[in-house]
This record gives structure tokens, sequence and C-alpha cells, in this order.
């Protein structure tokens, strides 16, 4: 039976839960929203028991049929056709996934065009590329080639104009560890923030006409300093739970041994103290240590953990990653590890900068030294993060490094043996057209999943390597309100909700003064954007499976869907506190990510059965040919993109 949204109609279809897809009615359903053939899956039988996943990290359908009512719309201004990985990019992805432009094609357009680099990739890794290598050689021609009609990769933002206040949210990657003095100490800092004169010192505006207590980023409110802000726990049917860690959860519907779990995380401080910690939490599952270290076994804790965890960055939950990488990102017990930089937990010390756009405006001021001008004349902050792009200069001839957007890289191959080859050749396709250039050297900054099916005469060892990268979806949506009046009215500042519906959390946030003002309003009668992480955790499959399945899930949602799912759980939520969302909502724009985060199950770190680590094979160069890109450090942060992309053009430079 159909829900209804607050104004009476009946959704399109029910939110999909877990029982749900495990029991095979996403295949049969939400697939059929994809493609005109995937009624054949139905023959197939459930994901577990059909050839769904006999590939591993690969899934037998075309996947090729999406069209903008898939994408919805995407805001205003440079992203309005990039927000994230749209119709477009999915499609075409998935037509090279499923071999539809073949190998090297001798009738591709050859363009006549040669560059000292091609750079495949115009996010961190790759944009950092260009430009250290420009300054190693700075008589060079470089060219970046990216598929999408907007550079910046995970880092891009959506833009929307509501009663008058042009507001912004990020569309991915947002966040530099702050302050930078701190992010130093935990190796989380990028020599380039000061190379792009960024500012060292930044101030926070106040919060105007409320006292609630708002934090300064959207992630660490999930969970790691839930003290910070004045949170709110929502189950269907209840009253709004504010601060229930105030008074032990005695609002909610918790059985006391959860609730004692839950304040065990928080005064777990003694893990064992061991000369291997690393490569022994490399070893376990982070539900392993939770169980046998901490001694909780109890699946609704899980069920808080996972969410938090996988849009963290760790893209699943705590039964297939690496307890390692659930250090990396600060995830309760574990993180105790971080006592060993001498000063206590890091949580007590560093947060979070964003900007208003997420870490767009640090990519945007990275492009800016590739491409002088391109956001025409700058005088600021701000006119580096809202000034439109100048497409015109984006690829010029002349230019010591051009941008060719909408070009997705189909074959990359050195003319000749890898070990002497003088050359590489680059295919792309572009506008429904075929084209060939070559190169001296080429850095492949994507992903494991695409580049182990570009280069293609790539060596065994690397292939290998390659297969081991997992790749996690994430689906970010923004939401444009009107007003948060309704929020304060309830007291919450930020809101962890529990059920089967979209999401599980969102936060207002405090903006960084841009040049001494405030870039978007923080009162609760003025518009403002709510951003939503959804992740889609299905615990009981393999880590290859579930990844394979939980983009399955994405996929399987229209926009029309997360749109109704949205507008009912928000009036579920805040109806309380006079939440309307015919009158509140603005707009509502979709990023979906198929491969947003790598997945690193046990051993990815330091490698298993004393076979060497996966990236440390890919970071070897192949020939002319370099591989850069933030998973290949397993944390997806900008700062790790930028140290890839610096070590992938140092490699290239010195050839």
């Amino acid at each position: 039976m159909s829900r209804q949204d607050s104004t009476g109609r009946t959704g399109g279809r029910p939110a999909i839960t877990r029982r749900d897809f495990v029991g095979g009615a996403l295949i049969g359903s939400g697939a059929a929203l994809l493609t005109a053939a995937a009624p054949g899956l139905l023959a197939q039988g459930p994901p577990r028991t059909g050839n769904l996943f006999k590939h591993g990290n690969t899934l037998s359908m075309p996947l090729t049929g999406l069209d903008e009512s898939w994408t919805g719309p995407g805001g205003q201004g440079d992203y309005a056709v990039a927000n994230g990985n749209t119709h477009r990019e999915v499609n075409a992805a998935h037509a090279l996934r499923n071999g539809e432009f073949g190998g090297h094609d001798p009738a591709a357009e050859d363009t006549g065009e040669y560059y000292d680099l091609v750079v495949v990739g115009a996010g961190f890794a790759g944009c950092t590329a260009a430009f250290r290598f420009l300054q190693a050689r700075p008589e060079a021609k470089v060219l970046i080639l990216d598929n999408h009609q907007m550079f910046g990769g995970e880092a891009r933002q959506n833009e929307f104009e509501v009663d008058g206040y042009r507001l912004w949210g990020p569309q991915g990657s947002t966040g530099a560890v702050w302050p930078l003095d701190e992010a130093r100490k935990i190796g989380m800092y990028a020599d380039l923030w000061g190379e792009l004169d960024l500012p060292t010192e930044f101030k926070w505006q106040p919060v105007s006409n409320s006292q609630l207590k708002v934090p300064m980023d959207n992630y660490t409110p999930m969970h790691l300093t839930w003290e910070g802000t004045d949170l709110g726990w929502h189950f269907d049917g209840q009253p709004m739970a504010r601060n229930p860690w105030s008074n032990r959860f005695a609002e909610l519907p918790l059985d006391d041994r959860t609730k004692q779990d839950l304040l065990w995380m928080e005064v777990y401080r003694q893990p064992p103290e061991r000369e291997d910690w690393d490569r022994w939490l490399d070893s376990m599952t982070y539900k392993d240590f939770l169980k046998n270290e901490m001694g909780i076994d109890n699946p609704w804790v899980d069920e808080y953990l996972n969410p938090f965890g996988a849009a963290m960055g760790c893209g699943l939950g705590v039964d297939v990653i690496s307890a390692y990488q659930a250090f990396n990102f600060l995830q309760p017990g574990v993180m105790q590890y971080g006592r060993q930089f001498g000063y206590g937990d890091p949580t007590d010390n560093i947060w979070l900068a964003s900007f208003p756009g997420g870490n767009t405006g640090i990519l945007r001021h990275l492009v800016q030294k590739l491409i002088p001008g391109i956001f025409g004349a700058t005088k600021s902050i701000s006119d580096v993060l809202h000034n439109p792009v100048d497409r015109d200069l984006l690829d010029r001839s002349g230019s010591a490094c051009r941008m060719r957007l909408g070009s997705l890289v189909v074959h990359v191959a050195h003319e000749g043996p890898a070990a002497s080859a003088e050359t590489v050749a680059v295919s792309y396709v572009r506008d429904g057209r075929r084209y060939r250039l070559r190169a001296g050297s080429v850095v492949m900054a994507g992903q494991q999943h695409v580049n182990k099916r570009v280069v293609a005469d790539l060596p065994q060892a690397h292939r290998e390597a390659m297969d081991q990268f997992l790749h996690a979806p994430m689906m970010v949506v923004n939401v444009a309100l009107r007003n948060w009046r309704f929020m304060d009215k309830l007291g919450v500042a930020s809101v962890r909700w529990f059920g089967d519906d979209l999401g599980w959390f969102t936060t207002l946030r405090r903006q960084m003064l841009l040049d001494g003002e405030e870039p978007m309003p923080l009162d609760p009668d003025k518009p403002t954007v709510l951003t939503l992480y959804n992740s889609f955790c299905i615990p009981g499959l393999p880590a290859a499976e579930q990844t394979v399945a939980a983009r399955m899930k994405m996929f399987g949602l229209r926009y029309v869907d997360i749109e109704q799912q949205i507008r009912r759980q928000f009036t579920s939520m805040f109806a309380a506190g006079g939440f309307d969302a015919d009158r509140d909502i603005a707009g509502i724009t979709v990023n979906r990510q198929g491969h947003a985060y790598v997945v690193t199950q046990p051993g990815f770190f330091f490698g298993r059965d004393g076979a060497p680590a996966p990236s440390d094979v890919v970071r070897q160069p192949h020939g002319r040919i370099a591989f850069a890109h933030a998973e290949l450090l397993g944390a997806q942060m900008w700062e790790g993109a930028v140290q890839e992309g610096e070590r992938a053009a140092a490699q290239v430079a010195a050839l």
C-alpha cells in the first residue's frame, strides 16, 4: 500500500526496504526503470541465485536507457547540467563497460594534436597532476579530458536562488581538515592550500534570531561531535527526541542493552596495545572489532553505525569494511588509536572547514591557476567561487593547459612496446563522434574500474590489482528551503532519523565568512539548504555483491520517487514544528555517484597472504602511463587526491 505525501497525493511507489531488495523485488521493478531489456532479468531469479554477480563488481545489464526524468533538475549556474552522474554520464559509462566502443578504432577522427601530457579526469587528482607537471615543465602543453559537463569530479556544487538569496550545497566532496596546524599533525594537509592563496584562518557566521547550537560542517555532527549541535533523533510516529545523549536516550524506543552499547562506544578508551595495531586492524572487519574487542554484538548498533561510516568515506557498513578503514574515518572504538598522535581524541582538536558548495571552492582556485581568467576578473574568494565559468577559455588553442569536457576516454595504449614507446594514443567520444590524439605521457586520474577497461595494454599485475577496488554508491540530495523556522521551534539544528525511508541525517551549518561577509544567511526566517548523504548498505551480502546491489538500489530510484520520499520524510519529522512541504520546499536536486567511495575490505591497506597491497601495484607507472586517484590511499579526501596527483605528475615529468 502506497503512503501519501503532505498534500495527500499518493507516491509513485513505496520506499524500497532492505527486505524487499534482498528478496529480489528491486531486480524486477527498479531495473525495469532503466532499460527496455530489463524484463529479461525476471528469469534470472533473486540477486544471489542468478548470474547478476558472476563477474564480481559488474552487472550483466545494459543500464543505458536513462533520461532526464531520472536525473531531475540540476539547479542553476555552472553546475545546472552537472548534478552528479546524470543520465548522460551513466548511459555513456555503461556503454563503455558493455564494450560498445570496442578497442582501437582506426576510423576515429585524428585531431592531429600532440600534447606533452594528457590527463584523464578533471577532479582534484587530475587537476593537481596537470598543475605540478606544468611547474616541472613550464614549456609543456597539457590537455585534460573529462566525461562530465563541468570539471571537479565529486567536488562540484548545486546552486539555487530562493526569494532573492543565492544558495549553495555540495554535490559530494566537502571539508578540509581544520585548523591547518592540526591537519599537518595527522598528515591531512596539502601544501597546495597555501599555493592557491587560500586563507589560513577563518571566522564562522553567528546564528541570527535563534538560540540553536549549529555546527560548522556536515560531517562531524553525524556522530563525531554530537555535543556540538542541538541534535534530534526521530522515530516514525513519535515526537522528536532532542539531544538524546544528554538523558541516556530516555525518550527513545530502545532496549536497555542498546542504550548501554551506545554509551559504551563513547567511553571506550583502552583498545589493545600492540606495535602492529594498524596491520592488525586491517586483518579484520570493523564488525569483528566491535564484537570481539568491544563486546558489542548488536544489530541495532550496526544499523546505527552503517550510514554514518559509509557517508564519512567508508562506502559500506561495519560488516565488510576493514577496521583500519574505520579508524581512518574516526569510527567509535577504533578511533582511540588516534591517541598515538599525542593529543588525545582527534575530534577534540579538529573539524572540517567547508565552503558553501563544499570543496568546489578549493577546486575552482586550482582550475584558476591552470586556466587564468576562467572566472573573469577575480578580486576576492567570492569571485572565484561564484563568477560564471568562461567556457570559451576551457579549450582555447595555444593555452598551456586546455580542458575538454563532455569527452569520454574509451581507449588508451602505447604506440609500440610500453618499455620503449615514445607516445601514447588516446581515443575519446564527444557528441557521439570518436576522436584520436597522441601524447608524450598520460595520467589516468580516474577510478580503477574505468582504468582497467580503458588502458588496452595494461599489464596483468595492474589488472589484477585494479580488480580488488570495489566501489559503493552515494546519493547526495540538496533540499533548498524557504525557511527553517520549523527546526527552530522543534529545538533541533541536526536530525538523525531511523526507518526504511530515504536518508538518515541532515544538518544546518554555519558558513565561513568570505571576504568579511556571510555567503548565505543563517536565520530561521530566511532560506537555506539541507544536504542529505544517502548510502545504500545491504548487510548480509559479500562486499563485491553488495556494491553492485547498492548501485542497483540507487539506479532504481527515479527523481520523482526521491522527491516524494523526501517530502514524506520531512513532513513526518517536522510537521510538529509547522513544516509544510508545498510552502517550505523551494527545490530538490539529486546527485548520484555510482562509484563514490572505494570499499576497503580487510587486507586492502597492507596486502593479503604476503601479496602487495593493490594500491602499491597501481602506483607503479606502466610505461608512459601513470595512475592517480585518492582511492589509492583508501581514504578519499581531497588532500589525498592532491598527494596522488603530485606523485603521478612527478613520475611522468621524469620520463
